[in-house]
Parts: C-alpha cells; structure tokens; sequence
C-alpha cells in the first residue's frame, strides 16, 4: 500500500512537471553567432505564458528569476561576475508573450578568443521549477588592428588624469561585408571600457580620424557607395554624435582641424540635402526673386 501511494505521489509529480513545462515555454535566441571581443553578446529571451493564469517571476532566496549557464570550448563552465544585479521581477498575464533583450557578457567573462556555449536558466518560484533554454552556441574573435592613440582624461571628467587609448579595427561579418569598430580602454591596466561597431566600412577610402581639444574622437570613414559616416565620441568612450554624409559629384566630406583644435566636416551633403528634390535645390521659386528686376 505504502509503495502504491510512493508511485501515485511520482505520478502526479510527473504529470505536474510535464503539464508545467507544457505551460511555460522559453526561448533564447542570439542576434549573432559571431561577436568580436568585449562587444556586447546580445540575445533575445522569450517567455510565452500557457498556464491560463497570471504569473510572477521574482528573486527566491535571494537569487534571480533569470540566469545563464555558459562554457568555454573545453566545456569547463565560465564563472559569473560577483555581485551582479538580478533581474527586476516581472508579471506574466494569461497568454503573455514576454521579450527580454539580454547582455551575456554584462555577468559572465567571455573575452577570451573561442567557441561558448549559452543557455538561459529561467526560476518560477510558484511551482518551484526551473525551466532551460536549448543551447546556443557563439563564437568570439577579434578584428585587424588598423590604428590607435593613447590620450589623457581631462579636467572635469572622472578618472581625470589618466589615460585612455582609443583604436580602430576592421571585421569581416561575411564573405563579402567588412565593419569597422571602436575600442578604448585603459592604456595603463589594459582594461577594455567599450568595444561596438561604427557601421559598414568601405575599403575604397581609408578611415579619417582626429582628436579635439577635449580628447573627443572625430571618424569619418565611407560606409556605402558615395556613402560616409561621421562619428563623435567622447572621453567616456560613448558616441556623441553620428550621422549619415554623401558625395555630390567630386565634393565629398572631409575632416577639418583648426589650429585650436576644433574639428568638423567640410564638403558633402546631409541625409536631409540627399533627400531634397533637385528642383528645389537647384532652381528657386519666383516668389524669392530678388525685387527691381524685369518680369518677363
């Protein structure tokens, strides 16, 4: 009697589990299989809500609602960054399709050149249950070296007084396609700060760069055909500005440097001149003649 009521409690734990995975479904989807070093590994988590009910996901016990499991290309499992924050708690109503964009490497180092491999933990401390994504599998590499510059932190910023280098490298994301990507990091420990992409590079032309007098870093480099992109960043190695230049005939943009230090672009035409009709840019309305002159 005791072993029938010992296999009608796993049953119906069984039933409870597999009804509960048929309840929750999880997802993780990566935007690339490819990233280069110290950029951001980004990913998409879904979360679809079958139960016919609301549901709670939040801490238990102190840890998060929402972790990962990640391992290196010898399979030995990497070690999550300490003290990083949890996930805020989040409210599924019936029916809900939950999206999360996540930052793998924002908790668990993945730096180093090589294959890993990524999962998705989700808790649902309701039903005490842990659900897994499939495994995912990212490959990290690192661009072509193709210039730097160490500069010093200015007053007024923090950590002024010591130095930043900033870099640029080259990427192929294809057969065919090339990026070209920012780097800074700390020139004294080697620690790297931010690592993205600027956008499509053209090898036609080679990258321009300049540095203003307060140490913000001027690129201009050819993103298209007849296509260039101007992109500020500042001390903190966020961009401050970028936009989209183009070539008009032989006039195409190009970096100026005063002698104060000041830099800008001269030559080209806007996003917003491209789109400018002809006519109005090359013919003026009668209403804007100059007054005196003969009708005809």
């Amino acid at each position: 009697m005791k072993w029938f009521s010992l296999l009608l409690v796993l049953f119906s734990f069984s039933f409870l589990v597999e009804k509960a995975d048929a309840q929750i479904q999880v997802e993780l989807k990566m935007d690339r299989k490819i990233y280069v070093a110290h950029e951001p590994i980004t990913g998409e988590l879904t979360i679809v809500n079958r139960a016919g009910r609301d549901l709670v996901f939040g801490d238990s016990g102190g840890l998060s609602w929402l972790d990962f499991s990640v391992t290196d290309s010898r399979g030995h499992l990497v070690t999550p960054v300490q003290n990083h924050l949890n996930e805020r708690p989040i409210v599924l109503a019936s029916g809900q399709v939950y999206r999360h964009k996540v930052i793998i490497n924002r908790y668990y180092p993945m730096a180093s050149i090589g294959l890993y491999r990524v999962k998705a933990v989700v808790t649902f401390p309701q039903i005490n249950r842990v659900f897994q994504t499939q495994i995912q599998s990212v490959q990290v590499t690192d661009g072509q070296p193709m210039w730097s510059q160490i500069v010093g932190v200015p007053q007024g910023y923090a950590d002024a007084g010591r130095n930043r280098e900033y870099s640029l490298m080259t990427y192929y994301h294809g057969s065919r396609g090339k990026s070209l990507y920012f780097r800074m990091k700390d020139s004294d420990t080697g620690m790297v700060y931010k690592t993205y992409p600027l956008g499509n590079y053209m090898t036609l032309r080679k990258p321009v760069q300049s540095i203003d007098r307060q140490n913000s870093l001027h690129i201009l480099h050819m993103s298209g055909p007849q296509q260039y992109k101007y992109t500020v960043i500042g001390i903190d190695g966020d961009p401050i500005r970028q936009e989209n230049l183009y070539e008009k005939g032989t006039n195409r943009p190009e970096l100026k440097t005063t002698d104060y230090g000041e830099v800008s672009v001269i030559g080209g035409i806007t996003e917003e001149e491209k789109q400018t009709p002809y006519e109005q840019t090359e013919f003026r309305r009668l209403s804007e003649r100059p007054p005196g002159l003969p009708s005809f």
